[in-house]
């Protein structure tokens, strides 16, 4: 895929009866130098729960082997010498994402989205969950409550939208989860459940299991501002490899692509793991033609052990693109009006938006769930290959 600045062409390989375009631009339309017209984000696997999805490149995890023994150490000591001052053990980013996967005990929570580069100063985004199969992913647009997600990593019980068949019927709803007097070990949220169960010992403090009241009324719980489904387009046709969601309006594929690769050795074996975003234009009724697709983003997936891949986001098309098909976002400056606003200001403001942080919670599901897909196709081949043996 070749990709510049806003004013170059992209070139991707259009699906069947569908034109592959570029949104329209002024001749005259330029950006002022300090403005970035892409934005490159590299995710990073710092724990088994957690995957870092940062602009910042660390040389260490870009290795093909990963960092040395002698290197987490170093790195674990610097968080730790943080943390004793009471610093984050990690530079605070606004500009990153990160990916936490909570562990629970007999229980399968969300997986969630933080914007920021530390759980500790980051805010919850999204709650991600997963359906059978990879065949559909819900994601719920947390509001910005306090107290929304506990220290473990998921919503506390006061926030528990009912039953299973009242989250069922409406997925705005959040499903609680109580806090235990025991844990396994590996379950997040050690420190919390340990003070948690010394307050109920000493009966000092408010338990979290205890919803409370207001006036003589029970506290409403939480609910998601809004809902969207990332789903598994065509398992059983030959274009396996994509996904499709909707927001503001506009119809969104993650799709496989074969127009870029990972320029490092063996990089070839990884052709089919790298992807693109496309957005499919409405067509209007005065001009009845074909649908059209404009590229927003790709992801390259990369050969190094701690690293999954680059994801890079085409950010002047994205505005391009909401400012003709969804103006309402992302909202519009408080101090001024649209035309008082500088370029670099609106990107800003865009990329910090909710659509932003849905084009990479669904860019991490693809990401899992075509990385798993594969995984679960070569244990298939392997025991067909062992089964044919032993015959």
């Amino acid at each position: 895929m070749t990709t510049g600045t806003a004013t170059n062409t992209t070139s991707i390989t259009p699906a069947e009866g569908v034109v592959v375009t570029r949104l329209p631009m002024e001749d005259d339309l330029e950006l002022p130098p300090s403005t970035e017209t892409k934005s490159i984000f590299h995710i990073y696997e710092k724990h088994k729960c957690h995957k870092s999805i940062t602009p910042v490149l660390d040389p260490n995890l870009e290795r093909r082997s990963g960092p040395t023994i002698k290197e987490q150490k170093a790195t674990r000591k610097k968080e730790r010498e943080r943390q004793d001052a009471g610093l984050s053990s990690v530079e605070p980013d606004d500009n990153a994402f990160f990916l936490h996967r909570p562990y629970l005990a007999f229980h399968v929570p969300p997986q969630v989205l933080y914007t920021g580069s530390s759980k500790h100063t980051a805010q919850p985004a999204i709650l991600i969950h997963e359906g059978c199969f990879w065949k559909e992913y819900t994601l719920q647009l947390l509001p910005s409550t306090p107290g929304i997600l506990d220290p473990r990593g998921v919503v506390p019980w006061r926030h528990n939208g009912g039953d299973e068949k009242a989250l069922k019927g409406d997925h705005h709803k959040l499903k609680g989860y109580k806090v235990r007097t025991w844990r396994l070990w590996g379950e997040t949220g050690k420190d919390y459940v340990r003070s948690v169960k010394n307050m109920r010992k000493t009966g000092e403090g408010r338990d979290p299991d205890v919803i409370a009241r207001t006036n003589g009324k029970l506290e409403e719980p939480a609910t998601a501002d809004e809902v969207v489904y990332l789903r598994w387009k065509s398992p059983l046709s030959r274009n396996t490899r994509c996904y499709h969601f909707q927001y503001v309006g506009i119809d969104f594929f993650w799709k496989g692509t074969g127009t870029i690769k990972e320029t490092r050795t063996c990089g070839v074996l990884l052709r089919f793991n790298h992807l693109k975003l496309v957005a499919r234009l409405p067509v209007t009724e005065e001009k009845k033609e074909k649908p059209q697709e404009v590229c927003l983003g790709v992801y390259t997936s990369s050969v190094a052990s701690r690293k999954s891949g680059t994801m890079e986001f085409f950010d002047a098309v994205i505005l391009r693109l909401v400012d003709e098909y969804a103006p309402d976002m992302p909202p519009r400056s408080e101090n001024g009006t649209e035309e008082e606003e500088t370029e670099s200001a609106r990107l800003l403001r865009m990329k910090r938006s909710r659509l932003y942080q849905v084009f990479v919670a669904t860019a991490m599901c693809m990401i899992k769930s075509e990385k798993e897909k594969r995984h679960t196709l070569l244990d298939l081949l392997v025991n067909v290959a062992e089964g044919g043996a032993g015959g």
